[in-house]
């Protein structure tokens, strides 16, 4: 198998770990009614309240 295939196997496998591990930061900050920093599609940074994602 050359390595081009294996990172092809490994890249959703990756995202998934990703998105999994931002939605459980997510989850503890609306526990504790907490903020956090994010950016917008331009940039932008901005301080948004948990609860709201």
């Amino acid at each position: 198998m050359s390595t081009s295939k294996k990172r092809e196997d490994l890249s959703p496998k990756i995202k998934a770990a990703l998105d999994k591990a931002i939605q459980r930061v997510i989850a503890e900050e609306k526990a504790r009614n907490g903020y956090l920093i994010i950016s917008d599609n331009k940039g932008n940074i901005k301080k948004v309240a948990a609860k709201d994602l």
